[in-house]
């Protein structure tokens, strides 16, 4: 998740750059400099949980980024500035602002610590648990695309078919 999202927000800086002046939180001349970090700390949070050395430092990191990011969501909704973009993924149609992303995006942070809780287990554990961790993140991160670009389901008999009797 981080490093499709840090790579597309370098890629598409400028799009980026709009959706985080977008949630004015940050004085104006700061927003350059914050979306360049931004960016470059979600890429790097990502290669660090996937190396395995770094998956400690990567998981609290990651973590940290996650609750700054809920908090900055959260901030809006609560202004009533639900019309807003996550803005997760630049380039990619993203979700709307509202409670149930922030509540997504903090439990994110909670599976994000994973690494952390293994790596503490120590032991024969934390090379298995690393691998299944990247593993599933993998899996899950393509299964929420995939869900993103399917076409909306239509029920047969809806969507202003009118029956006869």
């Amino acid at each position: 998740m981080f490093l499709v999202a840090g790579v597309a927000k370098l890629r598409d800086h400028d799009t980026f750059l709009g959706t985080l002046a977008s949630y004015r939180l940050l004085p104006d001349w700061s927003y350059e400099s914050v979306a360049w970090a931004l960016a470059v700390a979600e890429t790097g949070v990502a290669l660090l949980l996937f190396s395995g050395f770094g998956a400690l430092v990567g998981g609290l990191a990651a973590a940290t980024l996650l609750v700054v990011f809920a908090l900055a969501m959260g901030v809006n909704v609560l202004r009533g500035r639900t019309d807003l973009s996550c803005g997760c993924t630049p380039g990619v149609v993203s979700e709307k602002l509202s409670w149930a992303v922030v509540l997504r995006t903090v439990a994110c942070a909670g599976v994000a610590l994973v690494p952390c809780v293994g790596l503490a287990a120590g032991g024969g554990l934390a090379l298995p648990l690393w691998g299944q961790g990247v593993a599933g993140g993998v899996c899950l991160y393509l299964l929420w695309q995939a869900i993103q670009v399917l076409p909306p389901v239509q029920v047969p008999g809806s969507a202003g078919q009118e029956h006869s009797a």
